[in-house]
C-alpha cells in the first residue's frame, strides 16, 4: 500500500509513512472520503519529538492486524500538532472536555464533518490500570456507530455547542475594559494581586505547581518585568523569580553539559527531566535568563544564570541551527539505540563509575555537587546511570573543576546514539528565539548570539514572507531545501516574529527590522482582528468550525507559549512606543491608537490577576509595561559605542520601546551621551551617566 504521507514534509508524518496504517494527511480530501465511505474520522495527533507517540505507535500503529481493522471501519489522519496547532488546540479542548485530561499522542473520534464524539490520548496494546486497548476502543466505537449513530449525533452536537460556549466566553473575556488611561489604580492593585498569589502557590521546589514540573516562562517574564517596574515590591518579585530560575539551572532539567532545557521534569525536584528539547522553551528562557542575570544583585545567581543563557545559544548553535540560519523545532525525547529500541534520554545518563573514571582529577570536587536521579526518581547506586543536577550552587572551585570535566562528558555523550531532529522551522518559535538571542546579545555581550538572531531573522524574511500572497503573507513553517509549506501563519506567528524583530533592530541598530516588524503588525491587525476581537487563524477551516458550532476561537490564556493575544500586545506597545519617541507617528504621534488596542485586549486581566497569575503570565507583563496607560520609551543620542550598549541594555532591562535610527533629540553639550526617557510623547530631562538612567528607569532594584 503507497503511503499518502510519505511525501510530507512533516518529521512527525514521515516517522509514520512505513506503518500499514492507512494515513492521511488533514485536510478536506481525508474527511471528504470518510463521508462517502460513511465512516468515523480517527485523528491522531502528535508531534515528531513526543516520547509517547513512538510507544504508541510501535505498540498499535505498526501491527498489522489493529491496522486492518482500523483500515476497514475508519479513516485515519495523522496530524502534526506544531504545524497545526489550530487543529491541536480545538481537539485538545475536545479531549479535554470529554476525559478532564489532554496530552498527546491524542486520539479523537469525529464525523466527517468534523465535529468530536470520542477522544483520549494513548491507549495501550491490551487493557492496564483501567486503560481499555486500542483495539477495545476502536471496536466499541464502531458498534456504536453502527448501531447507535443518533446517540453520537447528539454527543457531538453537544460538544460542539459547549465547545462553541467556550469560544464566545473568550470572546467576551476579551471585551472587558480595561480602566482608561490615567486610572492606572485598578492595574497596579492587578500587579500586586498577581505577585500575591504567586507567592502564595510557590513550590518550596521552585515553580508554582506539583509535578510534573514544567518551566512557568511567561510567570517568570511577568516577575521580571515587574521588578523592573516603578514598585517598592521590585526586590520581592525579583526574588521570587530568581528562587525558580536558580532550582530549574541547577537541576536536571537543565543540559548542564550540553547546554539548553528539556521540555519538563516527572518529578518534583527538577531531577528526571522528559528529555525532548523544544526550541520554544529555549527561546523563552534564554531572554529570561538573560535579563536575570542582568539583573540580581546575587554573584552566585548571576554566575549561574550567565551559564544557563550562553549554553541555550550554544545549543542552539550546535545542534539546532540550520543551513540558512534558521532553528529546527526540537531534539526527540528517545534515542533509538543500534538493536532498534527506543529509549528515552540514554545518551544523558551517567553512572558514577563512569563519571569517575571519564574526570578522575575532577571526580572528587564535583562527587559532593552532583544530585542526580534515575529515571525512577531513585537515588542511584554507583554503577546505576542517572540524571546530571547540582545539589546547591556551585563555588568558584567547582566551576573550575565541572569546565574541566565538560569537554570529556560531551566526548562520551558524542560516542553514543543520539536524539533525533525535527527541522521544521516554526515562524513564531523562530521569532522568539530572535528575541532571545537578541537579549543575550545585549544584556550579556553575547556577539555569537547577535550573529545567529540575523542569520535566522533573514531566513524567516527570505522563506516565510511575501507581501504579495494575499491572506497569508506570511508562512508558518518550512523544511530545509525547500520553500515555506503551504500553512498559513496563526497570530502567533506574526506577532512573535514582530517581537523577534522589534528586539534584533535595537541589538543590531539596524532599522529595517523595526520597519519589517511593523509590515508583521499591519498584516496581523488586517488578518485576525474581527468586530474588534482577536481571533487564532485566518483560514476559516470548516471541520474546526464545525467542531465548535461555527465559532472562531482564541486563547487568551498561556500554555507553553505566552498566548497569541499577550504576544500581539507586547509589540504593538513597542511599536507605539518607538513611534512616539521617534516623533514619526503621523496621525498618531503618541501611539495612543496602538496604546488603546492593547488596553482594550487586556481588560480581562485585573479580574483574573489575583486568581489565575500562572496562566496569564504574559498579559501581565504587557500590563507592567503599560504602567498608567502610557507606556514609556527610550531615546538615545550621542555618548560612545560603550555607553549606547549600556543604555540600549538598560531599557531592555526595562522593558521599554527604542526607536532605532537619526534622532532629533541633541546630544549632551560634550556630545556625550544624553538618554531621554519619554512617556506619553513627553520627556524628562535627559540624563548623561548609566547610573542614572538606571535609576529612573529601573528606580527600586540595587546596582547589580
Amino acid at each position: 500500500m503507497a503511503s499518502r504521507i510519505a511525501a510530507e514534509a512533516s518529521a512527525y508524518l514521515r516517522q509514520h509513512a512505513d506503518q500499514p496504517v492507512d494515513w492521511w494527511p488533514y485536510g478536506s480530501a481525508a474527511f471528504a472520503s470518510a463521508r462517502e465511505r460513511d465512516v468515523p474520522v480517527f485523528l491522531s495527533i502528535g508531534y515528531a519529538a513526543c516520547h509517547w507517540c513512538h510507544v504508541m505507535a510501535g505498540e498499535s500503529f505498526a501491527d498489522a492486524s489493529t491496522a486492518a481493522y482500523l483500515n476497514e471501519h475508519f479513516v485515519a489522519i495523522k496530524v502534526d500538532r506544531e504545524e497545526r496547532p489550530d487543529v491541536d488546540n480545538t481537539y485538545m479542548a475536545a479531549t479535554q472536555t470529554l476525559t478532564g485530561a489532554g496530552g498527546w499522542p491524542m486520539s479523537v473520534f469525529a464525523f466527517p464533518d468534523g465535529r468530536a464524539f470520542h477522544a483520549g490520548t494513548y491507549f495501550p496494546p491490551v487493557p492496564r490500570s483501567g486503560t481499555p486497548s486500542f483495539m477495545q476502543v476502536l471496536a466499541a466505537v464502531r458498534e456504536a456507530w453502527e448501531i447507535r449513530r443518533p446517540e453520537l449525533e447528539v454527543q457531538a452536537d453537544t460538544l460542539a455547542a459547549h465547545l462553541g460556549s467556550v469560544a464566545d466566553g473568550q470572546r467576551a473575556m476579551l471585551s472587558a475594559v480595561l480602566a482608561a488611561p490615567g486610572g492606572s489604580e485598578p492595574r497596579h492593585e492587578a500587579l500586586d494581586a498577581a505577585l500575591d498569589k504567586l507567592l502564595e502557590i510557590e513550590d518550596p521546589t521552585g515553580g508554582f505547581s506539583p509535578a510534573p514540573k514544567f518551566p512557568p516562562n511567561p510567570a517568570l517574564d511577568f516577575l521580571l518585568q515587574f521588578a523592573a517596574g516603578p514598585s517598592p515590591r521590585a526586590p520581592e518579585a525579583l526574588s521570587l523569580a530568581g528562587r525558580t530560575l536558580e532550582k530549574m539551572a541547577l537541576g536536571a532539567l537543565h543540559d548542564l553539559p550540553g547546554g539548553g532545557f528539556s521540555r519538563y521534569c516527572v518529578d518534583g525536584q527538577w531531577r528526571v527531566p522528559h528529555f525532548e528539547k523544544m526550541l520554544y522553551d529555549n527561546a523563552q528562557l534564554l531572554g529570561l535568563y538573560s535579563r536575570f542575570a542582568a539583573l540580581t544583585p546575587d554573584p552566585g545567581q548571576r554566575e549561574l544564570a550567565t551559564r544557563a543563557a550562553t549554553g541555550i545559544v550554544t545549543w542552539l548553535c550546535r545542534d539546532m541551527v540550520l543551513p540558512g540560519g534558521a532553528f529546527a523545532s526540537s531534539l526527540d525525547a528517545d534515542v533509538i539505540e543500534a538493536d532498534g529500541s527506543h529509549a528515552e534520554g540514554s545518551c544523558y545518563l551517567f553512572s558514577d563509575e563512569q563519571l569517575a573514571e571519564l574526570v578522575p582529577k575532577q571526580w572528587a570536587v564535583l562527587a559532593p555537587l552532583l544530585d542526580g536521579r534515575t529515571l525512577e526518581s531513585e537515588i542511584p547506586d554507583q554503577d546505576t546511570a542517572h540524571t546530571l543536577a547540582f545539589a546547591v550552587l556551585p563555588v568558584p572551585s567547582q566551576w573550575l573543576a565541572w569546565d574541566a570535566a565538560v569537554p570529556a562528558l560531551l566526548a562520551a555523550r558524542s560516542a553514543r546514539p543520539q536524539p533525533s531532529r525535527d527541522e521544521k522551522v516554526v515562524a513564531a518559535w523562530n521569532g522568539l528565539a530572535i528575541q532571545g538571542l537578541a537579549l543575550a546579545a545585549v544584556l550579556l555581550g553575547d556577539a555569537a548570539a547577535l550573529d545567529l538572531a540575523q542569520a535566522a531573522a533573514a531566513r524567516l524574511w527570505e522563506g516565510h514572507w511575501d507581501a504579495s500572497r494575499s491572506g497569508a503573507p506570511l508562512l508558518r513553517v518550512s523544511y530545509p531545501g525547500s520553500a515555506a509549506s503551504g500553512v498559513p501563519g496563526l497570530l502567533e506567528d506574526y506577532a512573535a516574529v514582530a517581537l523577534g524583530f522589534q528586539a534584533l533592530a535595537v541589538a543590531s541598530g539596524e532599522e529595517r527590522w523595526q520597519k519589517r516588524a511593523a509590515l508583521l503588525l499591519d498584516a496581523a491587525l488586517e488578518l485576525f482582528i474581527l468586530d474588534g476581537l482577536p481571533v487564532e487563524s485566518a483560514s476559516g477551516d470548516a471541520m474546526l468550525l464545525a467542531a465548535r458550532s461555527g465559532r472562531s476561537s482564541i486563547e487568551a490564556l498561556d500554555d507553553a507559549l505566552p498566548s497569541a493575544v499577550a504576544l500581539l500586545c507586547s509589540a504593538l506597545l513597542d511599536r507605539a512606543g518607538t513611534l512616539a519617541a521617534a516623533g514619526t507617528g503621523g496621525e498618531d504621534p503618541h501611539g495612543s491608537v496602538e496604546r488603546g488596542r492593547v488596553s482594550a485586549l487586556l481588560g480581562f486581566v485585573p479580574r483574573l490577576a489575583g486568581r489565575v497569575p500562572h496562566a496569564m503570565g504574559a498579559s501581565l507583563a504587557v500590563l507592567a509595561r503599560l504602567g498608567a496607560g502610557t507606556g514609556t520609551e527610550l531615546v538615545l543620542t550621542g555618548g560612545t559605542t560603550e555607553q549606547r550598549a549600556g543604555a540600549r541594555a538598560l531599557g531592555m532591562l526595562a522593558g521599554v520601546a527604542q526607536p532605532v535610527g537619526a534622532q532629533q533629540r541633541p546630544a549632551a553639550p560634550d556630545g556625550g551621551l544624553a538618554a531621554y526617557v519619554c512617556r506619553g510623547g513627553v520627556c524628562l530631562a535627559p540624563v548623561s551617566g548609566l547610573a542614572a538612567l538606571r535609576g529612573v528607569l529601573l528606580p527600586y532594584l540595587p546596582g547589580a
